[in-house]
């Protein structure tokens, strides 16, 4: 008696811990720090744009959704959506720390059908012959373009929320780049992304063909053959990864449904299941209805339709989805902890 008694005090400490915490796509304020011109209403404003700008890039995932329409027009008027702002300086420039409200953002976007990403961030193998093959042989002049391509795609990756990872450059790698790098380029990706178990890379040249240096760094990606900058290729290929990863949320749309999650098999594994279900971007509250062995019957209260939620779950690789006679319940396998 006292043992369940206790087991249900923390489970209610573990759910209302968690349904406390903030994920990013539903935080309650957003801040950006931005550079204005000066202390004028026309510079604040503009600076308001800019902030408005780079959150509406992190939230719906697209580095192209200003060219909506909806959204000109919603950044044509950015202070409807700034709570409060203060103005300082840092290394001589002038610098504005504007609040944006999320619940009114996310009530604009889901007013006009705009997608919110939902996602974890996007690992991307990038592979720079420049860093990996060739930096003991570089110049001046093509350390300096190689260092300068590093940094520019660490920061657009930091941009958009997402992460970089390099291969090894074993022997295993260097034999793969030997046979195909310089020559099937595209190929060898592909080989290495398999390898490394990532679906998204991105491969960028400071040389041409005949081993010139470029004027420009060119990118290829698993997005395209195409070579473009770095940032048009980075952002094209975030935009593609992104474009599946996201739904529209409409808070005014609100369900319960009840799932079941089997294989529970330790409270450890109990509690990574309810902190992942209660970080997804529709559940806003998770309630547990019963416990049986390994399995585990949950309520979720969420926005959006039920077909909505299961389009969250399936695009999430924790859960896969068990044949179930019952329509009253979803079954799902949970794979972490």
């Amino acid at each position: 008696m006292f043992k369940n008694f206790f087991l249900c005090v923390v489970l209610f400490c573990v759910i209302n811990y968690l349904n406390s915490a903030e994920i990013y796509s539903l935080k309650k304020n957003y801040e950006k720090v931005v550079t204005i011109e000066g202390t004028d209403q026309n510079s604040i404003k503009r600076g308001m744009q800019s902030g408005l700008s780079t959150l509406l890039v992190n939230l719906t995932g697209n580095s192209k959704i200003s060219n909506q329409s909806s959204i000109t027009k919603m950044i044509d008027s950015p202070e409807t959506y700034v709570t409060q702002y203060k103005l300082g300086s840092k290394d001589g420039k002038i610098v504005a720390t504007f609040i944006y409200e999320g619940d009114l953002i996310r009530s604009y976007l889901s007013q006009n059908e705009l997608p919110i990403w939902l996602s974890d961030v996007p690992l991307i193998l990038t592979f720079l012959p420049c860093v990996e093959i060739d930096k003991s042989t570089q110049n001046a002049n093509e350390l300096e373009k190689c260092n300068e391509l590093k940094n520019n795609l660490e920061s657009l990756s930091l941009e958009r929320n997402a992460k970089m990872t390099r291969p090894l450059m074993d022997l295993t790698d260097i034999n793969y780049y030997d046979t195909l790098g310089s020559i099937y380029p595209q190929r060898f990706m592909e080989i290495i992304s398999r390898r490394y178990e990532i679906d998204s890379w991105i491969f960028c040249f400071t040389k041409d063909e005949f081993g010139l240096l470029l004027e420009e760094p060119k990118c290829q990606s698993s997005f395209g053959n195409v070579r473009l900058s770095p940032q048009e290729m980075f952002n094209d290929l975030l935009d593609d990864i992104n474009s599946r990863r996201s739904l529209v949320v409409n808070k005014n749309i609100q369900n319960k449904t009840k799932i079941r999650l089997e294989g529970i098999n330790s409270f450890y594994a109990l509690e990574n299941t309810l902190e992942d279900l209660s970080t997804q971007v529709l559940i806003y509250n998770v309630s547990i209805l019963e416990i049986s062995g390994e399995n585990v019957e949950i309520n979720l209260s969420h926005y959006g339709s039920r077909e909505d939620l299961l389009s969250l779950l399936d695009i999430h690789e924790n859960y896969k989805k068990i044949s179930n006679l019952s329509q009253d319940i979803i079954a799902f396998e949970y794979f972490k902890g």
